[in-house]
């Protein structure tokens, strides 16, 4: 799982890395007017969310950093790509996720780290399919076929190819 997290990633890096920082923030009219860059900062926000948590082994996604250089800078993404990459390799081990209700009480979800891993992982094909909607509305090239199709996805269709 590891090795595809990163493999993602890298591609993530090679595919969205060319833009320009106007492009990255450029808002698209069928992502309702989110950006590129704020995709990408969700999908890197989440990874960084879990990994600031492993070592008190506690962490909540809502306590994201929302961090705007993040969501407007192709730098600051292929920097924060490089160091989520470099950081992934962990033990797995028990962890809690810490979330809120609607009237803000907390609640614990005992949890693992490889299983948040899987989750910010397919979690984060999810917004890369919507980043492909954002790079096809600008008409941007070379957008591979299998960007943001989850990896269970391109099994079944070359099965079914065959």
């Amino acid at each position: 799982m590891i090795k595809s997290i990163e493999n993602n990633l890298l591609e993530l890096s090679q595919i969205v890395g060319p833009i320009s920082d106007q492009l990255y923030r450029k808002k698209s009219k069928y992502l309702f007017g989110s950006s590129i860059g704020q995709h990408i900062r969700h999908i890197l926000e989440m990874y960084e969310v879990l990994l600031s948590g492993y070592s008190s082994g506690r962490f909540s996604f809502e306590n994201r950093s929302r961090k705007q250089i993040l969501e407007e800078s192709v730098k600051e993404m292929l920097d924060t790509i490089k160091r989520i990459a470099a950081e992934i390799k962990k033990e797995d081990k028990e962890l809690i996720c810490v979330l809120y209700d609607q009237t803000n009480n907390e609640q614990q979800l005992k949890t693992t780290y490889f299983r948040e891993l899987l989750y910010c992982f397919e979690h984060g094909i999810h917004h890369q399919a919507l980043i492909k909607v954002a790079l096809k509305e600008f008409e941007w090239e070379n957008i591979p076929e299998n960007f943001g199709v989850a990896p269970s996805t391109v099994k079944f269709r070359l099965a079914c190819a065959q």
